[in-house]
């Protein structure tokens, strides 16, 4: 179960920020295609430091205490992924829009500190 990721960026200050995401899009079992599309896009977003790092995490559990995990997650859990011949053409799509910064969702910032790490 790829469908939806966390995806862990790292500071400069070393402090974590999360993200949640398609997974299996760009590639159907490496993770660093993901990480590096994160990691392009983090910027966009107001992270309070200079982003240098990105890593899929093993689960989404690593990101449950950010602010925006569980608004995050029902976005996603709304949305149908299409199975057999609809599901390419839906990947297509995915991929696209990711790679303009869209179908990414920022979990913001946790409050009183940085955020536990993805491991």
């Amino acid at each position: 179960m790829d469908d939806v990721v966390a995806v862990e960026v790292r500071l400069e200050n070393q402090e974590r920020r999360y993200f949640m995401t398609w997974g299996r899009i760009q590639h159907a079992v490496d993770p660093r295609p993901l990480a590096e599309l994160i990691l392009r896009h983090a910027s966009m977003f107001h992270l309070g430091g200079q982003p240098t790092a990105a890593e899929v995490c093993p689960t989404l559990q690593a990101a449950r205490d950010a602010p925006y995990f569980f608004e995050a997650l029902i976005s996603f859990g709304r949305q149908t992924v299409p199975d057999g011949p609809d599901y390419a053409s839906w990947r297509a799509g995915r991929a696209e829009a990711m790679a303009r910064g869209e179908e990414i969702f920022y979990l913001g910032q946790g409050p009183g500190g940085p955020n536990p790490p993805c491991r």
